[in-house]
């Protein structure tokens, strides 16, 4: 039974210098069912991850050698991982940078370990687990109507009109929220890629357009239908369908 159960939840990496609370996280996921393993700085992480692969991570930011921030950059680049960050830092700035870098959440120290499994279990990608319990209690009060999708920014998930959920990361669901308010209209690549990449990033443009084909390709793969994105040449993006943000 405890076998079985392992294998439905998220494996987990805790990357967190202070080796008390390091060992207070790992007891508590543990506790809770969760295989899971910690370190005390990137490089670590790395190595151990080479050979022990997880599907979430818990990232501190202030860590010997590369800081969290650069890892959450390096590990959104990898399909399917939940990077969450957890760190003293509460300025905004910091939230925000955490958020670009590719973090899918941003929890403050010190953090109620009940709320940290509340967030990897809205975010990890679970097959036993694939959408947040509040989310589906809305579809099944049928707010999602016929030709309406709509985006929910609490949970962090896009409802497509038949009802069926696609988990979200960060930038996916900054991009969605800038095409949704246009109402239609279209949104310049600039104005898109300031809010979700960064003013002053190298070769945003082409980052963006990565970003919307990966995303257009969980969409198709995940509600079975195409995102109703247009492209508009050297200007934008344009979400053509009716939608509703909750």
């Amino acid at each position: 039974m405890i076998s079985h159960m392992h294998e439905m939840l998220a494996r987990i990496a805790v990357v967190e210098d202070d080796a008390d609370l390091l060992d207070t996280m790992l007891e508590y996921l543990k506790a809770q069912g969760y295989p899971a393993w910690g370190v005390g700085s990137v490089e670590e992480f790395y190595r151990r991850f080479a050979v022990d692969a997880v599907e979430v991570v818990v990232l501190d930011i202030g860590l010997p050698g590369e800081d969290g921030i650069s890892a959450a950059r390096h590990l959104h680049e990898l399909p399917d991982l939940t990077v969450i960050i957890v760190s003293a830092r509460d300025a905004m700035e910091d939230r925000l940078a955490g958020l670009k870098a590719g973090a899918d959440r941003y929890l403050v120290k010190p953090v109620n370990l009940a709320e940290l499994v509340a967030n990897i279990e809205a975010v990890g990608r679970r097959p036993a687990h694939p959408v947040s319990s509040s989310a589906t209690g809305r579809i099944q009060k049928g707010e999602p109507k016929d030709g309406i999708w709509h985006l929910a920014k609490q949970d962090w998930c896009l409802i497509g009109p038949d009802g069926k959920i696609l988990d979200l990361t960060a930038r996916e669901l900054l991009l969605l929220k800038c095409l949704f308010e246009a109402n239609g209209e279209t949104v310049s690549k600039k104005a898109i890629a300031d809010k979700i990449i960064g003013p002053r990033i190298f070769n945003s443009d082409e980052r963006l357009d990565v970003m919307l084909a990966r995303l257009r390709k969980k969409c198709l793969t995940s509600l079975g239908q195409p995102l109703p994105i247009k492209t508009v040449h050297h200007v934008g993006y344009a979400f053509t369908a009716p939608v509703v943000i909750e």
